[in-house]
């Protein structure tokens, strides 16, 4: 089976990469966007969505955090961290890589990694996942890179194809300093669970 995992898709997170002087029916726009990408890059992949743990009952998703227009469709498999937003973001409470992993489904052919954030979360997971020797690769266009993309590519939308992303992220990449380039390299080598610029 083929799975998307999606990290903490809440508003907090959404909103500040957006920024505050966004109108609210440009937000849903990029909120539904967002989705948009997820659904036709990956149509044939089971999709899991984890939240941050409702306050009252740490076994089921806050779903009040969604970003307004940010729907589920049937099939999608919605789950909780066991991490509340609160403790998460005051107290550094992190879920432990074992127990999110325990919520995919079993049988795992290909694992896909996007959410909030790409260097933090949805980096340890991927490291674990692939560690736990599973075919593991994070799609940055998922996390928050996806706004950046947004903003420079204006009016022009984050292709669909994956591939097309990649070719337009290394002619920009390739634009800059080539410092930046090599740090780039840096930090994705030892790390197969990046794509490799």
């Amino acid at each position: 089976m083929k799975i998307l995992l999606i990290l903490y898709p809440i508003k907090p997170y959404m909103d500040e990469l957006i920024g505050e002087e966004k109108l609210p029916k440009e937000k849903e726009k990029i909120y539904k966007f967002y989705q948009t990408l997820i659904r036709k890059r990956y149509p044939d992949f089971q999709k899991v969505f984890i939240l941050f743990s409702d306050k009252s009952n740490l076994t089921s998703p806050d779903i009040s955090q969604l970003p307004k227009g940010f729907n589920f469709q049937d099939g999608d498999i919605i789950k909780a961290s066991g991490i509340t937003f609160y403790d998460h973001y005051k107290n550094h409470l992190y879920p432990k890589q074992s127990d999110l992993l325990a919520l995919c489904p079993r049988l795992m052919d290909k694992l896909i990694v996007g959410g909030f954030h790409l260097w933090d979360c949805v980096n340890k997971f991927a490291k674990y996942a692939y560690h736990s020797g599973i075919d593991v690769l994070i799609d940055e266009d998922l996390t928050e890179i996806f706004f950046d993309l947004v903003r420079k590519f204006k009016n022009r939308q984050v292709p669909i194809d994956k591939e097309k992303s990649l070719e337009l992220i290394r002619k920009e990449l390739y634009k800059l300093d080539h410092v930046y380039i090599e740090r780039a390299h840096k930090e994705r080598a030892n790390k197969p669970w990046f794509v490799q610029i």
